[in-house]
């Protein structure tokens, strides 16, 4: 009886032995499968880098599309608050709801005094910088003789100053010789020849003048009706009334320039549908003066020697 129970014990015994390694072996053969599965599903390196590129490519794109945009400013009828060959930043969502209501980015109305970007009304394909002047439903005056802006029958609050004379096309900026003690209360500058004769108000031909405005000149508001001297003209019509039902097809700002002897703006060729606005210019991200010259042998060279270190980063106001 007694070696029949040890036999039995020693087969126990046995096949214990022999179930725990099989048992040991278990978990370390799931634990090489898992390893198996996640070497095969690592990406490689490449693939790493070529996915942050698309990713970083559609964000640009989203950017550029929605949040702001990059203009370079060619000429100088915003001096001296912006240098010919700034490169400016616009903020394309601050003005949104026109365009689209974007809840998590900030939005406001457009404001008088703001600097704005817009496509130029008798070609859209070039962008303006002007200064917003006139609101909708504004009545602006502007006396040449004593350099005053009129709002509502009330003076602009504007700090004049009076400058040397130069041409649009000089890089240089302007040279104050006296401010205008007037200008109390002003938020921004406005800069005058101290001779006109070389101003663009006397160099205006009839062409240029038949797109002027009259004064006193109301602002339109969206639905305001068009004057007939826009129905009869194509260009014109196309510019604020595209349905043709003789009313303006959206608001109208009014814009100029801070170098008023030099700017071509909506004393001359009218007002600004807000739906030709791009954005509000925001600051400086590079600024370099090229001179008179049209292009650059070594650009990386002049990108050191021409480039204003000084407008990096200024804001515009």
């Amino acid at each position: 009886m007694s070696d029949q129970f040890e036999l039995t014990t020693q087969r126990e015994t046995a096949r214990t032995a022999v179930s725990e390694p099989q048992a040991a072996r278990q978990p370390v053969a799931e634990v090489r499968l898992v390893e198996t599965k996640q070497r095969a599903f690592k990406k490689s390196v490449p693939r790493e880098y070529f996915e942050s590129a698309v990713v970083t490519l559609i964000m640009a794109l989203f950017g550029m599309t929605f949040i702001v945009q990059a203009v370079k400013v060619p000429t100088g009828s915003m001096k001296n608050t912006i240098w010919i060959q700034d490169h400016l930043l616009v903020n394309k969502f601050i003005f949104g709801p026109d365009r689209w209501n974007v809840p998590l980015l900030p939005e406001r109305e457009i404001r008088r005094g703001d600097i704005v970007v817009f496509k130029f009304p008798k070609t859209p394909e070039t962008n303006f910088v002007k200064r917003v002047i006139g609101l909708p439903g504004d009545t602006v005056e502007y006396d040449s003789r004593t350099n005053t802006v009129h709002i509502n029958g009330q003076p602009l609050p504007e700090r004049r100053v009076y400058v040397k004379p130069q041409t649009n096309e000089d890089s240089l900026p302007l040279e104050p010789i006296e401010t205008d003690p007037d200008g109390q209360g002003a938020k921004w500058s406005v800069f005058y020849y101290e001779n006109d004769r070389e101003s663009v108000v006397s160099s205006l031909n009839d062409e240029s003048a038949k797109y002027g405005t009259r004064q006193p000149f109301k602002v339109p508001v969206k639905g305001d009706p068009v004057p007939d001297d826009i129905r009869s003209d194509p260009q014109l019509q196309r510019i604020y009334d595209t349905d043709n039902d003789g009313r303006y097809d959206s608001d109208q700002y009014f814009c100029m320039g801070d170098n008023r002897d030099n700017s071509m703006d909506s004393r001359y060729w009218g007002t600004v549908p807000r739906s030709s606005i791009v954005g509000r210019a925001m600051f400086v991200y590079w600024s370099i003066d090229r001179g008179n010259e049209e292009g650059s042998s070594n650009p990386i060279l002049d990108f050191f020697t021409k480039t204003r270190w000084s407008r990096t980063g200024k804001f515009i106001k």
